[in-house]
């Protein structure tokens, strides 16, 4: 993912229905292939919330081949997809697609194995102190933040988590990984010739599923006025987390949306002339980090999360920090950005964007784009469309977005004693 010069890509999909998309990277000896499932945590029923989360575990199979290849691994799972991919060295190439091939297979789970799995999950998911970090958020802010969504949580519910079955993980492997549900992402030192009959051979006999089963509907957003929560975690110093109800790039309304939130996202955290490091000039180190996080790659509307943790040199309240925080998202509706600050905004937000330029990451967003029903072709114009965003957008998108019914806000505070 260059900004200057697209990758060559292709695309082809297999008679079973998975859909392959192929991007040549020679920068390299590598490659990482990303294989993706169009079923989350939003696609568990009431009575199963942690199914997901266990069927991945239960489709990891081989994990001293991996070690041998020199594969490095990761698995994630989000609110619309299942995903896991392998990078390793481009000679392995054929073990990568087998390995993950293999997560296309019935899980072979013991009664035995499904309960050390079940036991390890609720364990996670009742761990304290668990971990803290400005941009992870907990279950309970995130409940706040999308209140239409019902309760959040880390990997699942411990009461439904003790009434799943064998059966249960079977029949979700087999609804949700069908090769009609999946997209196969390669990216790295490798090309379509290469890899198409390699594809052919090895995923061809995972057999289709129909029909599929339905995901759950997207609940309506009902945002009604500012939500607040205190929490206690661990944290070295005082947090502020500011979260805002914003489209997703499956939602938004306008092309330019997300890119024009991309540069005030960049204005507020990014480099040297970041706004909100700005605001506490009278200390330089009142602050020990300030980040954001952008909306995505999801199905329904997503966040802008604004986060910062203060430091030891700090004099000033998290309330105060917060008003003026809402003080500078005002005057992006007011107040047109100069043509320097627009400038600058841009360029910090090109500066991520390349930042971005990694195999993996590369695979991912590709992958998700597919998975959220938008072109992949997204991936090679994200640098053309930060270029078009006007002063106007910004304003527009401000005013549409930073409202008060929109808004969650977190204060953090060390755990007492």
């Amino acid at each position: 993912m260059t900004l200057s010069t697209p990758s060559v890509t292709c695309e082809f999909t297999l008679d079973n229905g998975l859909k392959v998309i192929v991007r040549e990277d020679h920068r390299t000896p590598a490659i990482c292939a990303t294989l993706l499932h169009k079923a989350g945590t939003r696609n568990e029923q009431p009575n199963q919330r942690g199914v997901a989360y266990i069927t991945g575990g239960a489709a990891f199979k081989d994990k001293q081949r991996l070690q041998n290849i020199g594969a490095l691994a990761n698995g994630w799972l989000d609110y619309d997809v299942s995903t896991y991919s392998l990078e390793a060295p481009r000679v392995a190439i054929q073990h990568v697609l087998e390995l993950l091939a293999a997560r296309m297979q019935p899980p072979v789970l013991s009664e035995d194995r499904l309960k050390v799995g079940i036991q390890k999950t609720k364990e996670m998911e009742l761990a304290e102190p668990y971990f803290s970090s400005d941009l992870w958020i907990t279950p309970e802010f995130e409940s706040l933040i999308f209140p239409h969504a019902g309760p959040a949580f880390k990997f699942g519910d411990v009461d439904d988590l003790e009434q799943l079955t064998v059966s249960d993980v079977l029949l979700w492997h087999e609804q949700h990984y069908a090769p009609n549900n999946s997209v196969l992402v390669i990216v790295g030192d490798t090309s379509l010739e290469e890899v198409q009959p390699l594809v052919q051979r090895i995923f061809a006999t995972a057999p289709r599923i129909a029909p599929l089963t339905p995901t759950n509907p997207i609940p309506a957003p009902v945002y009604e006025g500012e939500r607040k929560i205190t929490q206690y975690l661990d944290t070295p110093f005082p947090r502020l987390q500011m979260a805002i109800n914003t489209p997703s790039l499956a939602t938004a309304s306008e092309p330019l949306d997300i890119p024009a939130l991309q540069i005030i996202s960049a204005l507020l955290t990014s480099g040297p002339e970041a706004w909100i490091p700005r605001l506490l000039m009278e200390d330089s180190e009142a602050l020990s980090s300030v980040v954001s996080r952008l909306p995505a790659y999801r199905l329904e509307d997503d966040l802008l999360l604004i986060a910062l943790t203060t430091s030891e040199h700090n004099a000033v309240p998290l309330p105060q920090i917060q008003e003026n925080i809402q003080a500078l998202l005002e005057t992006l509706k007011t107040t047109p950005l100069d043509d320097q600050t627009l400038e600058y905004g841009r360029a910090q937000a090109l500066a991520h964007l390349e930042s971005l330029d990694t195999l993996e990451m590369q695979g991912s967003i590709i992958g998700n784009l597919e998975v959220i029903g938008q072109p992949w072709q997204l991936i090679d114009t994200q640098a053309q469309a930060l270029h078009s965003v006007t002063s106007k957008d910004i304003q527009r998108v401000a005013n549409a977005w930073f409202t008060p019914e929109r808004m969650s806000v977190a204060h953090i505070f060390a755990r007492k004693a």
